[in-house]
């Protein structure tokens, strides 16, 4: 093998020699030829690379997103119109909440009386002289003029003033219903039905305040 590559050596020389070519000038040529073919390939590489980046982001630009609510100015520009799209959604909500709102007037306190039941609501007040009775003062089968029995919370009017079936509140008495009539009640009169003898004489006769029930 040492022989051989001697002999290849000096038939390199001798082709060099004839040739009038020197032999380090000719390795130098070789290693400059082989830096340059290098170098070119890392240019062509380089170039490549930046080519596959600029494709890159020409494709990422064509499918960016694009706003799905837009709107176009006076000038022809869009503009993105999410936010305020979303504001204007809020305000709708709000606006339908407010409309679907049921207002219900309140009923003013006027002309309402309180009661055991509550505030009620009447349509007259008057001021009675009043006096008491037992069941059986106006009949033995103490049966009202409506014929209904009378018991506490029964009262004797006159009709003229308070028609019978009218249901009255008279304070410190109560609720009360006129289903009863009586000889001596004439005008602004009132007879209260009372649950025994005593109750009835501890009410005696007084001045009182008679509201008419709605």
């Amino acid at each position: 093998m040492a022989c051989v590559m001697l002999s290849g050596g000096m038939m390199k020389r001798k082709i060099f020699k004839k040739l009038g070519i020197n032999e380090k000038k000719w390795m130098l040529c070789l290693m400059l030829t082989g830096f340059a073919a290098l170098n070119t390939g890392f240019i062509s590489e380089s170039n490549a690379i930046k080519e596959a980046k600029i494709a890159a982001v020409e494709d990422t630009a064509e499918v960016s997103p694009v706003p799905e609510t837009v709107t176009i100015d006076n000038a022809g520009e869009i503009k993105n119109v999410e936010e305020n799209n979303g504001s204007e959604n809020v305000a709708e909500e709000k606006a339908e909440v407010v409309n679907n709102v049921e207002y219900v007037e309140e009923r003013p306190r006027e002309n309402m009386v309180e009661t055991s039941r509550g505030a009620v609501r009447y349509s007259e007040v008057m001021t009675m002289r009043a006096t008491a009775y037992l069941p059986t003062d106006g009949s033995a089968t103490g049966t009202t003029a409506m014929g209904i029995p009378a018991t506490y919370g029964i009262v004797a009017v006159d009709p003229r003033v308070i028609p019978l079936g009218t249901r009255v509140y008279i304070p410190g008495y109560g609720e009360a219903l006129a289903a009863d009539t009586g000889g001596a009640i004439k005008g602004y009169k009132i007879d209260l039905c009372m649950e025994s003898y005593s109750q009835a004489m501890r009410f005696g006769r007084r001045d009182v305040t008679v509201y008419i029930l709605e």
